[in-house]
């Protein structure tokens, strides 16, 4: 009877569609599982039209700057990202859009901006592809190559060219895609950056 309904659950997982998520993933994707003690991704949702979206929400849950002046040109902006393993599609790229917030000059150092999967055992890197910036859009997209498998948080380190010239309160729209021809995206979150004017006082001297 065990073997029978061994394979009965066998033929029903053979004879689902394959999707191109899953195809994508590959052995990239299946080492990655491997060294977190995690199952590999199942196959995402996917509607009749055959677009794909995670099976569950994926959500911003922390976001910081670490320098807060204005034109500081040292910072690192933290994004964290909860991705559960029910989300089940591999993450193929976020995108970062400035929507509150003005200074048209802002831009990132596309070459610097890293990912990091949040393991048990501490930050592992994770490959990206190039990161892409509209100018017009002021939206940063980055791409992970491979593809991130679901069932761990992860961490985006964005790093500007220099923060916003002008003090106040900056809103990062953050937006997640699966991997596929047609894709529905999740909404994140907002990362609220608070940026301050130096203090001129400190600058005079004595």
């Amino acid at each position: 009877m065990a073997h029978t309904h061994l394979w009965r659950h066998l033929w029903r997982h053979l004879r689902r569609p394959v999707r191109r998520g899953a195809a994508i993933a590959g052995a990239s994707l299946l080492a990655l599982g491997s060294a977190w003690g995690l199952m590999p991704a199942a196959p995402a949702l996917q509607y009749s039209d055959g677009t794909v979206a995670f099976s569950y929400p994926l959500r911003l849950t922390d976001s910081y700057a670490t320098r807060n002046l204005v034109s500081d040109s040292n910072a690192t902006y933290y994004l964290t990202i909860d991705f559960p393993a029910a989300a089940e599609e591999p993450l193929d790229r976020v995108e970062i859009a400035l929507e509150q917030g003005y200074d048209p000059t802002f831009r990132y150092r596309l070459d610097a901006i890293e990912a990091f999967a949040d393991t048990p055992d501490g930050r592992v890197p994770l490959p990206l592809g190039q990161p892409s910036e509209g100018c017009d859009s002021r939206t940063l997209t980055v791409i992970f190559d491979p593809p991130a498998a679901p069932g761990v948080p992860i961490t985006l380190a964005l790093r500007p060219v220099r923060n916003p010239r002008f003090g106040g309160v900056y809103l990062f729209r953050a937006t997640a895609y699966p991997v596929g021809e047609v894709t529905r995206s999740t909404y994140l979150g907002y990362a609220r950056l608070s940026f301050y004017e130096r203090d001129r006082g400190r600058d005079r001297w004595p």
